[in-house]
């Protein structure tokens, strides 16, 4: 009576495992990023009383005789589900779900860590952290769309400085496209008939010149216009450019044998060449409408920013450039489930998860990311309420046997007196 009181001790451990199982995963159904455990039971060592013997000539075989040697049943196992939970939108923008396998680096107290919660924010100095402050890692540019190689050995702490700037770009090239009417006449002394087209051009350092494109009909045959580039304003205006165009029957440029282009006097009295670009202007009869265009910006700060499927931190500057400023990195095993769950939904490497394959978001076997959205815990409440029932079950059956067995023990007593 004894072996079957230890054997039901054990099922009451083994039930109580269970039921840990469970309270711990209804307790975090709404834990961000949380993987369920489900727990396995396994047969314990038995007590062999009487070997198998084979069959003879004169006698069939006789199966060995086992019962349990004062325990029953053992938690064989307690495996996590890393299935990817339910996403939830929150519509903030630090806060990223993975679509696919991988998960996040984090710079943690306890070392480099692993995670498949998004929820993360940025503290006082712009890092990227999680609600304990642990740092997400990643690559920063070394300037707005200058990154580095994306290899493990130089992630660092994601850092988002609100105050970085883009440093200015001169202009190097304009492009004017549009028409020129081919029934406009010649202007005379008093009859002005030019198209004037402003255009902002940059220096070196960003500073900003407005220049004027100005086109002149003339009686040359084939048609032509004169068109001539000013910079400044009144007795500070100066000539920059200046060109001839013609256009054939169909109204079609006719190509020049040179790139026309523009000399603008930079800073320090250095020169900045400008080519313009005409290819595009044509001269039919209809109404003049030409439109400018030049590359090149003023310096400007970082005004927001937004995280791509691929990880990507883009930046959009004052001056209304884009840049990419940031690179979220992920990492991946080939058993995820063999990692070490170290609390607050954090994981680490275990000599059974495999070396984590570090990489960008969407590319290898990793998953893309989703900005403004959560991975919810992929606890299954239905699941969880049946194996509940179960594990009540089982535990009030271990029970019940230790209550008859104490009975047997007192009867047998009883017998005595």
């Amino acid at each position: 009576m004894s072996g079957s009181m230890y054997a039901s001790i054990s099922g009451l451990n083994a039930e109580q495992a269970l039921l840990s199982a469970v309270s711990e995963n209804i307790a975090n159904v709404n834990t961000v990023g949380y993987k369920a455990s489900s727990v396995s039971f396994s047969q314990a060592l038995q007590q062999t009383l009487a070997g198998a013997s084979a069959p003879t000539a004169t006698l069939g075989g006789i199966n060995p005789q086992q019962v349990a040697a004062g325990g029953a049943v053992n938690v064989g196992a307690i495996g996590v589900n890393m299935g990817q939970g339910t996403l939830q939108t929150t519509g903030v923008n630090t806060n990223l779900a993975i679509q696919g396998n991988g998960m996040f680096i984090m710079n943690s107290s306890q070392g480099t860590t692993y995670t498949r919660a998004g929820n993360f924010s940025l503290d006082a100095a712009g890092n990227l952290v999680n609600p304990s402050g642990e740092f997400v890692q990643g690559w920063n540019a070394t300037s707005p769309g200058t990154m580095p190689n994306t290899t493990p050995t130089t992630m660092s702490n994601i850092k988002i400085s609100q105050g970085q700037s883009i440093a200015p770009a001169g202009t190097t090239k304009v492009t004017l496209t549009g028409n020129l009417n081919s029934q406009t006449p010649a202007p005379t002394s008093s009859n002005n008939q030019a198209v004037t087209v402003p255009v902002t051009l940059y220096n070196s350092l960003g500073a900003a010149q407005n220049a004027v494109f100005t086109f002149k009909p003339s009686t040359a045959t084939p048609p032509a216009w004169s068109w001539t580039c000013t910079v400044g304003s009144g007795s500070s205006k100066t000539t920059v450019g200046s060109g001839n165009l013609t256009f054939g029957s169909n109204g079609a440029l006719t190509p020049s044998t040179t790139t026309p282009t523009l000399t603008l006097t930079g800073p320090g009295g250095t020169t900045q060449t400008v080519t313009v670009n005409l290819s595009a202007l044509t001269e039919y009869a209809a109404q003049s409408q030409v439109q400018g265009t030049a590359d090149g910006s003023a310096a400007g700060v970082l005004d927001n920013f937004s995280i791509g499927s691929s990880g990507a931190i883009v930046g959009t500057f004052s001056n209304g450039l884009t840049a990419q400023i940031g690179q979220i990195a992920m990492a991946g095993f080939s058993n995820p489930a063999g990692l070490l769950n170290v609390g607050n939904g954090q994981w680490q490497q275990s000599g059974n998860s495999g070396t984590p394959q570090v990489g960008t978001p969407a590319t290898g076997s990793l998953g893309s990311l989703q900005a403004g959205v959560l991975e919810g815990s992929n606890v299954n409440l239905a699941n969880e309420f049946v194996n509940m029932i179960i594990a009540q079950q089982g535990y009030q059956a271990n029970a019940k046997v230790i209550t008859i067995a104490q009975q047997l023990r007192t009867s047998l007593v009883n017998m005595v007196q």
